[in-house]
């Protein structure tokens, strides 16, 4: 951030940032922290696509992977080889018998990401998951939300004391990120600074997790609403 600052150099001296998925929680726990310890985030506004901090209320299949945490940690494993997992599945989700197609729509709702794009995003996008960061992914679904690594800071308990101008989307068939998730997140800031969306439509087009940001129409009907909402808030 200090280097895009330099390189910016902007006239009040802060950024907009835009996250997605982990990119967004990143943001929320940033935004909780620095005020938790009377910090300013030097942010004139953020966009998250995705993003949550408590997926308590929602029935997200990042649940799936909360089997994985004990025998990893009773194993010692260092990390879960998610990228090559996925590689490896690939040709059972794209090709007869589709035995495990139903991993597509984690990623991408029914015919809204090039075919081709979807493949390379599987194969080159996904990489090991270290297992402390799964750890830790696995509080967000107790009560209180998710944690640092120590488990004792509560990032939802701050993130009430937030002051700048959020836009929080959500697609309508993110799977990993319901909806539900993120309002979830979303009541907890201040009203009068947030702004929350569900792409999607019930005729369709449908946002699955990826399409928010890769999807056919992410550039006809996501950028527009970002560039639309940071332009509000550019001091330049």
């Amino acid at each position: 951030m200090e280097y895009v600052r330099t390189q910016s150099k902007p006239k009040d001296g802060k950024l907009f940032a835009i996250g997605h998925s982990m990119g967004g929680i990143l943001l929320y726990a940033m935004l909780s922290k620095y005020r938790f310890e009377g910090r300013n985030p030097g942010l004139a506004a953020i966009v998250t696509l995705a993003s949550s901090l408590d997926y308590t209320s929602s029935k997200s299949s990042l649940k799936l992977l909360l089997p994985l945490a004990d025998p990893a940690q009773a194993l010692n494993v260092p990390v879960v080889p998610l990228g090559a997992l996925l590689a490896a599945a690939y040709p059972l989700t794209s090709l007869p018998p589709y035995a495990l197609a139903w991993l597509n729509t984690q990623i991408s709702a029914e015919d809204m990401m090039h075919p081709e794009l979807l493949k390379k995003l599987v194969m080159n996008n996904f990489c090991t998951i270290p297992f402390k960061l799964l750890l830790q992914l696995t509080t967000a679904f107790r009560e209180g939300g998710l944690r640092d690594r120590s488990g004792t800071f509560l990032y939802k308990d701050h993130l009430h004391k937030a002051d700048i101008p959020i836009l929080a989307l959500a697609g309508d068939q993110d799977l990993i990120c319901p909806p539900e998730a993120v309002n979830e997140t979303v009541k907890i800031i201040p009203q009068h600074l947030v702004t929350y969306k569900v792409l999607g439509d019930a005729g369709g087009p449908h946002y699955a997790h990826y399409d928010l940001v890769g999807g056919r129409m992410a550039v006809n009907q996501v950028y527009p609403c970002i560039v639309e909402f940071l332009s509000c808030h550019d001091a330049a």
